[in-house]
């Protein structure tokens, strides 16, 4: 047996069982996030008005914005954040920063790499891996911060992210404003000035994101459902827009924000599930009451506001709730793991979470054989996406189960650690004494 201490983790007496639940069950949630996008037009944000209770597909919207958006990424975020730690910790102590560093910062190249895969080749323009091994660059220097420092650090990130996103959502209020009157004296018949028709770009521009015309909407289908290569064209188009311009920046600082909090959390034995069954039942109950009652008023005010951009205020808030409800999640799950309360659906979600990165891209590989192979796409309602999550999960979990009663590892993550410690770790298991 090799006594090199930066050799990858492989044996489950290694692992953290707690983690790779955890990571199991963000995963999961981050298909319900997905599928949408991967199942609808990517220029459309809400199911078809109007809204109503009444109406699965708008229950699916707000149960989504009040429990679960942001809080999957969030949640798989903090892990990630863990990890440097868990890959560093053993050359750390042995004096081989080197040799770990060099380990470290080929995977982040590597998660660049199966970023751009996966919003080309796999079609899936949401992808977050690109933005994982853009942050995971500047998570190394950090790995030995004290862990106050580093929740320190966390909360200041996302303040400001909160801070700056509130104002700049507050400033285009009157631009709302102005272009909703420029809008009200057209269908007035008045003969709108320049500086009206210009307003009317920003009340035009409010409507498109609520219900965009149907022009948009075969535009996109004939790319998106053309040929693979116009397909492939799509979606790094649709990724370039959003993620590679100033809001992938955003995103990336986000990422930074809770990696820290990750990292804090692994070092206060938070994330690994040592701390008592009473400290996670706190945590569930303040991380809700917090996180959900926030989300709740955002999207109830939101709701009855029309979905206004008038209503600005839930953009200073989004961070502020987003946190919160990510470590009632964690405290939940941990709870019930503890309290041994899963059963065989926790075993399914850590055989997931063990083998995550194959998972991730592989939701995005059978997103695309139905959307796009079966022509599926734009055929389900919000409500039946959700629905479809299900026998998604199942396979999943019936695959991973199955693969790792054989292999060590999954084969994504074989992969990633063969190149990142430039040598191949023994796939297959050893036989039981």
């Amino acid at each position: 047996m090799s006594n090199d201490r930066t050799a990858p983790t492989s044996l489950s007496s290694d692992r953290y069982d707690a983690m790779d639940v955890l990571r199991g069950f963000a995963l999961c949630g981050i298909l319900l996030m997905n599928i949408i996008g991967m199942g609808t037009p990517w220029v459309t944000n809400f199911p078809p008005f109007p809204a109503a209770w009444s109406d699965p597909s708008w229950q699916v919207w707000f149960a989504e914005h009040a429990v679960f958006e942001g809080t999957m990424r969030g949640l798989f975020t903090l892990l990630f954040g863990a990890a440097v730690l868990l890959i560093t910790g053993k050359g750390d102590r042995v004096g081989q920063t080197i040799s770990v560093a060099d380990v470290w910062f080929r995977r982040c190249l590597i998660l660049l790499g199966l970023g751009l895969i996966n919003f080309t080749l796999l079609l899936w323009p949401g992808d977050i891996l690109w933005n994982y091994g853009c942050a995971g660059l500047f998570l190394f220097v950090f790995r030995k911060a004290a862990p106050w420092k580093l929740a320190a650090m966390a909360l200041m990130i996302m303040a400001l992210l909160s801070v700056g996103e509130g104002w700049s959502e507050q400033e285009s209020v009157q631009d709302y404003r102005d272009g909703l009157a420029a809008h009200q004296a057209q269908v007035a018949g008045q003969t709108l000035t320049d500086e009206q028709t210009k307003a009317l770009e920003s009340y035009t521009r409010h409507e498109r994101y609520l219900s965009p015309p149907p022009a948009s909407i075969e535009a996109e289908a004939a790319e998106r459902m053309g040929s693979y290569p116009q397909a492939v064209e799509w979606s790094f188009e649709a990724y370039a827009d959003w993620g590679l311009n100033g809001w992938g920046i955003f995103l990336i600082l986000e990422s930074i924000g809770f990696m820290f909090m990750g990292m804090a959390l692994f070092r206060w034995r938070v994330i690994t599930g040592e701390r008592s069954m009473g400290f996670y039942l706190a945590m569930t109950v303040v991380g809700y009451a917090v996180g959900v009652s926030i989300n709740v008023a955002e999207h109830l005010a939101i709701w009855n506001g029309g979905f206004s951009p008038e209503v600005w205020w839930p953009n200073y808030t989004y961070e502020v709730s987003r946190l919160p409800t990510t470590l009632g999640h964690l405290g939940l799950i941990m709870l019930l793991w503890k309290a041994r309360a899963l059963f065989f659906v926790g075993d399914g979600l850590r055989a997931i979470g063990k083998m995550a990165l194959t998972n991730y891209l592989g939701q995005s590989l059978v997103a695309a054989i139905i959307f796009y192979g079966l022509g599926w796409w734009n055929h389900l309602t919000w409500a039946e996406l959700w629905l479809l999550c299900v026998p998604v999960w199942i396979g999943q979990a019936i695959f991973s189960v199955l693969w790792l009663k054989r292999f060590e590892y999954g084969p994504l993550e074989w992969a990633l650690r063969a190149i990142a410690y430039g040598r191949r770790p023994p796939m297959t298991k050893s036989p039981a004494a």
